[in-house]
């Protein structure tokens, strides 16, 4: 049996929320390839600006995205190698696991 910390399990209870609408997994799966603006997001995620904004907020607040600015310009990317494997393990798991 594996003993999980409080803190740990509220961590991935967290992240596991920001990553529960689809609208947030759309856009980690678009950061997969690289960093995108809000704008390149909206062309692509079917949900009004306003929204989509945020939804990148909660994906910043659970450690799922990284937001820089550079001037005015804001650009959203995942942060780390180890996120990219999260959303290609979900995924996976949505396309290899059998349906109920």
């Amino acid at each position: 049996m594996t003993v999980v910390s409080p803190a740990t399990l509220a961590r991935a209870a967290e992240a596991l929320r920001g990553m529960a609408y689809e609208h947030r997994l759309h856009v980690l799966i678009l950061l997969r390839a690289g960093e995108a603006t809000p704008t390149a997001l909206a062309e692509v995620v079917p949900v009004h600006v306003t929204a989509l904004s945020h939804h990148l907020r909660h994906l910043v607040d659970a450690g799922l995205v990284r937001r820089r600015r550079r001037g005015r310009q804001v650009f959203y990317s995942l942060p780390d190698e180890a996120t990219v494997r999260l959303v290609d393990e979900v995924l996976r798991f949505v396309r290899d696991a059998p349906r109920a």
